[in-house]
């Protein structure tokens, strides 16, 4: 008897159906692995007292493992088996310019004024982006790389492109914002004093969802959270935290014309 033939790959312009269980399922496996690869470094890191330059260099390297693994680990759950895996599947592709600029807008002026207003409300500090403070423009670029190039990148094409597409198979828009934004704040807990700090980072969280619903656009949602952090670093790192965030929505503004025109990740 011959073999049965493989299986057929879906069309070009389908949508990929990644089931919903890979959403928590590839978390804890890349936070597994970066565990796996992080941890026999700490204590040196701890014990040897870098100088300021070193440990923000050392945080950029950090990153760079960490989210290297997120993106690994959500390519090759959304691989699947399939030989069919094209770049506007995450939202790499070209969109209408000035409606999603109009949204990512939108997002920013509301997603802010509700930060502002829960700051003022209860009095807490903005973020712990302060505790990177260093001196020295090495020191302050790799700060502004980190936080501003690799995190909202990196960030953005997990959680977004690849965690939340995977829970909309089976969840409705706000149910899969919901347990996406709830997540996202929860990950970013960095002990009790972070505690007020994290719902609005759930909140910016289940926004990037509604935006990346509404225009399927990966570099929209990464443009908004590089300026968030453009905005949390410049007290930080002034100079390179300008020039850094610029560039990255610059890039966000140029590098969809690269891709093209494709269908959308998101169903209309």
């Amino acid at each position: 008897m011959r073999p049965p033939p493989d299986p057929p790959e879906l069309p070009e312009a389908a949508r990929p159906r990644w089931p919903a269980w890979y959403a928590p399922v590839a978390l804890v496996a890349a936070f597994g692995a970066v565990s796996v690869l992080v941890a026999p470094f700490l204590p040196v890191l701890l014990i040897s007292g870098l100088s300021d330059t070193a440990a923000a260099v050392a945080l950029l390297i950090l990153l760079l493992v960490q989210d290297s693994v997120l993106v690994g680990t959500a390519l090759l759950f959304a691989l699947g088996g399939r030989r069919l895996l094209r770049p506007w599947h995450f939202g790499i592709r070209a969109t209408r310019l000035w409606p999603t600029v109009g949204w990512a807008a939108l997002a920013i002026a509301l997603m802010l004024g509700f930060e502002l207003a829960w700051i003022a409300l209860l009095g807490v500090d903005e973020g712990n982006v302060d505790d990177l403070e260093h001196t020295g423009a090495v020191a302050e670029t790799a700060v502004a790389l980190a936080v501003i190039v690799v995190a909202p990148v990196t960030e953005e094409f997990f959680f977004r492109a690849f965690f939340y597409r995977a829970l909309r198979t089976r969840l409705a828009v706000w149910s899969g914002a919901l347990i996406d934004g709830l997540i996202f704040g929860a990950l970013h807990f960095d002990g009790v004093d972070s505690l007020p700090v994290l719902p609005v980072i759930a909140v910016f969280g289940v926004g990037q969802c509604l935006v990346y619903e509404r225009t399927g656009s990966l570099f929209a949602v990464i443009a908004i959270h590089a300026c968030f952090n453009t905005f949390a670093t410049v007290g930080v790192a002034p100079v390179p935290a300008l020039v850094v965030g610029a560039l990255v929505v610059l890039g966000c503004l140029l590098l969809p014309r690269l891709a093209g025109r494709r269908p959308s990740p998101v169903a209309a």
